[in-house]
């Protein structure tokens, strides 16, 4: 079936072929202002989009194509590819020529896919219709990728405002779209909870938590471990003398009402992006309500006030990767990049770049395939260094690829190379790579969850947890104890004003960190990473 489907789409393809080759327009070239030093000469890193032209793009950075077939010495062989790196030659009159590349056609507006949005997001985030956007993109279906490019009807369209401040790459709307002004983690003050317990300014905190605790006609297993994480909070709470109300409503009897949640200091839940939702459009700004689990719902915020992200996102994240990278570099060390040739999916990639130039890092690149994979390591020989260490950063979420690249760092490290690992928290859930690869690779990793055994705290919650309900906490019952336990306390120490102090201080839970910062809307997203490195001793130790 699936052999049929492609023979039919390979035959209207073929069919419409005039009809495409008089519709093509070629997208418009931004300038990237992400800078990257290579032997001795400045360049700007431009990620190629779909249907962009070497012609195009050269004239967009006042070069010409020849320069960047010289920047670029394979490009002659490979052609110019989507998603692929491309550098090209800085000079002080790029600026001058941003604007010059091919206008856009005053019927549509472009908009690139994030990740956490779907087709109606968008529509409602324009002002248009969902049907009108799938007519003119030609869409068969509602599925959308992350960075594909959207035409936006203009007779109705209100633009998105630009947040995209200087020193973000304009080439990455999934770091420049999120836009989080986030606060230096060395900056800022940790505040123990015992001070607020001497210092709080409240009696009682009042607040509702909602959750789907009988989604499905059956009691919710995750619900219900992030509920009895709850309950150990309060528990803890009581004993130090912090009263708490809590009012709890199971969202599968339907929503609260209004007055009652309008009466509380906060509204922890629910959980999916969509009943939370409801829920904000029914307290219309009046309380603030908390996310409390999913990353996604972070979109939410360019929608709805009062509203709080509790789960750190991804590109918070790959900031502090950068940062972590720049912390440890030593004089005679040396940063390698790794990005994966042709990969579909580049968030991760045009995210750890735009992290790491911030940072004004100067790396070398290394661009492959996995089928390149065994030339790779008479490559990373030629860019090595025998003194120092070798600080490589895997800019990939694909599981193949990884695979790859840790077996050819093995390699390396068997042939007397120092090197140490930097890559995106996802890499600990693929099952096809053996843990011991990332403890001989050192393996640094930034994530939002990270649950320290060795912690006296984290071993007396897990045998009160024990004892209470008769099994093990999951990272539910952790998330629970965390994101209650924090914001009570906040809202107890500063009264009505704790939600604008949210930045302020760095909150340090058993399983996840607090710190905030604010979005282009003003609403508050956490941005606290803990930095995990696998030793080679084969044990996993918490930095921060």
């Amino acid at each position: 079936m699936k052999r049929l489907f492609t023979l039919i789409a390979l035959l209207v393809v073929a069919a419409c072929g005039v009809a495409l080759a008089q519709d093509y327009v070629p997208t418009p070239v931004t300038v990237s202002k992400e800078k990257v030093k290579l032997n001795g000469k400045v360049y700007l890193s431009h990620v190629v989009l779909e249907k962009q032209t070497l012609y195009g793009i050269a004239r967009a950075y006042g070069v010409t194509e020849e320069d960047l077939y010289e920047a670029n010495p394979k490009l002659r062989e490979t052609g110019l590819q989507k998603n692929a790196i491309l550098l090209v030659p800085f000079s002080e009159n790029i600026a001058a020529v941003e604007n010059s590349a091919a206008p856009q056609s005053p019927a549509y507006l472009e908009h690139t896919v994030r990740w956490y949005e779907d087709i109606d997001d968008i529509a409602k985030r324009y002002n248009v219709t969902v049907k009108e956007i799938m007519d003119l993109n030609n869409l068969k279906n509602r599925k959308l990728s992350s960075r594909q490019v959207l035409k936006i009807p203009v007779k109705n369209a209100v633009p998105a405002p630009e947040v995209v401040p200087d020193e973000v790459p304009s080439e990455n709307p999934e770091v420049a779209d999120t836009q989080l002004q986030i606060p230096d983690p060395d900056s800022v003050e940790e505040v123990p909870d015992s001070t607020f317990l001497r210092l709080r300014s409240r009696d009682v905190v009042n607040f509702s938590l909602i959750l789907p605790l009988h989604a499905t006609g059956q009691v919710s297993e995750v619900n219900m471990d992030f509920y009895s994480g709850v309950l150990l909070a309060l528990k803890d709470l009581e004993a130090e003398d912090i009263k708490v109300q809590m009012h709890v409503y199971d969202l599968s009897a339907g929503l609260p009402p209004t007055e009652a949640l309008n009466r509380s200091d906060f509204v922890l839940g629910p959980v999916a992006s969509r009943d939370l939702e409801a829920i904000l459009q029914r307290v219309e700004g009046h309380v603030p309500v908390i996310s409390p689990l999913d990353q996604k719902a972070a979109s939410l915020s360019n929608y709805y006030q009062n509203f709080i992200q509790a789960p750190t996102g991804a590109d918070a994240q790959y900031e502090d990767l950068g940062r972590w990278v720049k912390d440890d570099l030593q004089d005679d060390d040396k940063v390698i990049l790794i990005t994966e040739k042709g990969a579909g999916n580049v968030t991760a990639s045009v995210a750890i770049r735009s992290a790491m130039a911030r940072q004004e890092l100067e790396y070398e690149i290394l661009n492959y395939a996995i089928v390149e994979g065994r030339g790779i390591p008479a490559t990373l020989t030629e860019l090595m260094e025998k003194d120092g260490t070798n600080r490589v950063v895997v800019a990939s979420e694909s599981e193949a690829f990884i695979g790859d690249v840790v077996r050819n760092l093995s390699i390396m490290l068997g042939k007397g190379y120092d090197v140490v690992m930097y890559a995106p928290s996802k890499v600990r859930t693929f099952d096809t790579i053996e843990g011991s690869v990332y403890h001989n690779a050192s393996l640094h990793i930034c994530s939002s969850y990270y649950v320290d055994y060795t912690n006296p705290d984290v071993d007396r919650f897990v045998r009160t947890y024990r004892s209470l309900f008769n099994t093990e906490p999951s990272q539910f019952a952790f998330q629970g104890y965390d994101t209650t336990r924090y914001f009570v306390v906040r809202c107890s120490r500063y009264d009505y004003g704790w939600i604008k102090r949210l930045g302020w201080e760095r909150g340090t839970g058993l399983h996840t960190d607090f710190l905030f910062g604010t979005d282009a809307q003003g609403n508050y997203q956490n941005t606290a990473v803990r930095r995990i490195v696998f030793q080679k001793d084969y044990t996993t130790t918490l930095e921060r």
